[in-house]
């Protein structure tokens, strides 16, 4: 069991040591961190690697907001074509796009009769190392 004085966050430096390497904050809650509209939001898992040039890697925990509005750029969850995708959403000259942000992959144009619906916005994405 954590006391107190364990709970604290503390910062990892990726290079030489700092001189603020004493700086610590109080203990954090990756709910409210990372989680802002609980009621709206969902996970789910990336499966693929067509969004790699994103941060999002196969197996990756994506958290999703459902409350948010889309914007042009976000990555989103979506039903498209009876599939559940992840892909950012652009709009280019007022058409809507679903890129894999990859240009290996390019972009689809969503038409009129495509079956498309946005679940979600990706807020998050946590990758586990062990």
């Amino acid at each position: 069991m954590l006391n107190d004085t364990d709970k604290r966050m503390q910062y990892a430096y990726t290079g030489f040591s700092s001189p603020s390497e004493n700086f610590s904050e109080s203990s954090i809650s990756l709910d409210e961190y990372l989680i802002k509209h609980p009621a709206a939001t969902f996970l789910t898992y990336a499966s693929g690697d067509s969004m790699v040039n994103a941060g999002i890697y196969n197996g990756d925990l994506l958290i999703v907001d459902r409350s948010l509005d889309v914007r042009n750029g976000d990555i989103v969850i979506a039903i498209f074509n009876g599939e559940l995708i992840v892909r950012k959403l652009l709009i280019i000259k007022g058409e809507p796009y679903l890129s894999f942000n990859d240009e290996g992959y390019g972009s689809i144009l969503i038409a009129l009769d495509a079956e498309f619906e946005i679940w979600g916005v990706v807020i998050a994405s946590i990758k586990k190392f062990k």
